[in-house]
Parts: C-alpha cells; sequence; structure tokens
C-alpha cells in the first residue's frame, strides 16, 4: 500500500472514531437532562448526517412498500382479468340466449297467424359438412306428424323439404342442393319460372333462376316466390330476390341469380309444414 493511501486510511478512521465518540458524548449528555456546548456542537455536526441517514431510511422503506403494493396491485390486476373475462361469458351467453328467444318468437308469431298451414317448429341437430346449410337433420319425425315432402320454411321463406324422415328426425334438403328444384313465380310481374339449386351457386348461398319468358321484364330487385305449381311446395313462400340476370350462351337463353331470403349459413330452427294427407 502506497503511503498516501495510508494516510487516508487512518484520516478516515480517525474521523470514524471522533465521529462515534461525539454521538455517544451528546448521547451521554442528552439523555442526562444536560445540555453543553460539547453537546450542541455535536448535535451541530452530526444533524445533517442524521439527517442524510434517516432520510435514506425512509427511501429504503418506501422502496419496498412499494415493491409490496406492486405484487398488490398485480394480484388485484389479475382478479378484475378474471372477473372481466366471467362478466365477457356472461354477457356472450346472455345475447345468445336473447337471438334464440327473438327467433322462437318469430317462429311462433308465423305459426299463430299462418292459421292455414298446420306446423311444427323443430331444432337443426346436424348438418352436413361444410358452411352451408345443404342437407340437416332436425329433432322431429313422424311420431310429431312430418312426412316425406313436407316443406320446411323460416318463417315465411322457403328453406326446402323432407327427404327422409324417422320416429324422431327428419333430414331436410335445402332449395340451394343442386338436385332442387322449385316451380317460382316473379311477385312483380306474375310470369312463371324455375328456381333450381346449381353447383356453381351453391358455395354462394345461392339459386339459379331459369325457364324466364323474354317478355317476363325481369329486373334486379325483383321478389321471387313460390308458385303452387307441381304441388309439393304451397303457393307464396318467399324464395328470395333477384341479383343478377345474365346469358347461357350455350343454350342462348337468359337465367338469374337468387339471392335466397334464408341465410343457409344460419339455421337453427325451421318449422315444418305438415302434409294434409
Amino acid at each position: 500500500m502506497k503511503k498516501r493511501e495510508k494516510k487516508r486510511l487512518i484520516v478516515v478512521l480517525v474521523l470514524t472514531a471522533l465521529i462515534f465518540v461525539f454521538m455517544g458524548v451528546s448521547y451521554s449528555l442528552t439523555s442526562a437532562g444536560r445540555a453543553n456546548p460539547l453537546s450542541s456542537a455535536a448535535q451541530f455536526i452530526f444533524s445533517p448526517v442524521q439527517s442524510v441517514f434517516s432520510k435514506a431510511g425512509r427511501s429504503v422503506g418506501g422502496f419496498f412498500e412499494a415493491l409490496s403494493n406492486v405484487y398488490t396491485y398485480r394480484e388485484e390486476n389479475e382478479r378484475l382479468k378474471t372477473e372481466i373475462d366471467v362478466l365477457k361469458q356472461e354477457t356472450r351467453s346472455i345475447e345468445s340466449l336473447k337471438q334464440e328467444n327473438e327467433r322462437l318468437r318469430e317462429l311462433l308469431n308465423f305459426k299463430e297467424t299462418s292459421t292455414e298451414y298446420d306446423m311444427v317448429g323443430c331444432e337443426v341437430i346436424a348438418k352436413d359438412a361444410g358452411n352451408w346449410f345443404g342437407t340437416f337433420k332436425v329433432d322431429k319425425g313422424t311420431s310429431s306428424g312430418i312426412q316425406k315432402d313436407d316443406v320446411a320454411v323460416l318463417r315465411r321463406a322457403l328453406v326446402g323439404k323432407v327427404t327422409e324422415v324417422g320416429d324422431n328426425w327428419a333430414e331436410i334438403t335445402s332449395i340451394i342442393e343442386p338436385e332442387s328444384s322449385v316451380g317460382a313465380l316473379v311477385t312483380r310481374t306474375q310470369d312463371i319460372a324455375i328456381a333450381e339449386g346449381d353447383l356453381g351457386l351453391k358455395d354462394k348461398g345461392k339459386l339459379k333462376l331459369s325457364f324466364i319468358a323474354d317478355s317476363a321484364g325481369l329486373v334486379a330487385g325483383d321478389s321471387i316466390e313460390t308458385s303452387g305449381i307441381g304441388g309439393v311446395y304451397p303457393k307464396g313462400l318467399l324464395i328470395g330476390t333477384v341479383s343478377e340476370i345474365l346469358t347461357d350462351s350455350a343454350k342462348n337463353t337468359n337465367y338469374a341469380v337468387v339471392d335466397t331470403e334464408v341465410d343457409f349459413e344460419r339455421i337453427r330452427e325451421v318449422m315444418v309444414i305438415k302434409s294434409k294427407q
């Protein structure tokens, strides 16, 4: 160790010793109830030092208190997040129940106001693969009076017909399936046509309107309904709305694309019109 460093170390040790001596003397005199110049001098010298250590102690205490608060806030934040997730789930459940209630109310109102039909409400229990309800099963069958070729509707819109039936289930083939064909009527002009499923339009939830008379004057926006011709589908059920009028170059005939009234991606319940036989 160099001489200069030794001298510094000695000075530090001496000053440290003097500080403790002054503090001890000051404490002894103060605790004895006496104040003299020595104790006053000690208080004067060491008050700033004591203040620094006191502030440092408060800062350290404040740091640990803040650290404790961080953990408390973190736990509170996690608890609130959990509560929010639960409330969101409850909100989604309430909204789902609300939508189901509205759908069932509409079906009930249709049944009550359509006294010309004998209908039974059904819930969808299965469907074919894919997004579209081309073919699906419902939870009612022959035990509820449903027969093959009975018509399925959603409010006053045509869904399809029963193609297979069991005791407590029925399979319904929708009008968007390529093998489906419905006698149609242009509401505005009363012209007759055929609404049929098309392989190229099924994945869009649309229909093809064929056998349109050249004199029909069909325009985009025309409403299409069932004509009642053919004896399967009752007259006056909504099919959809014309969105495009095109020409089949191979056959040199006009046809139209129809946007269906029913949303074939989101069928949950239907009404089946029971035959009068």
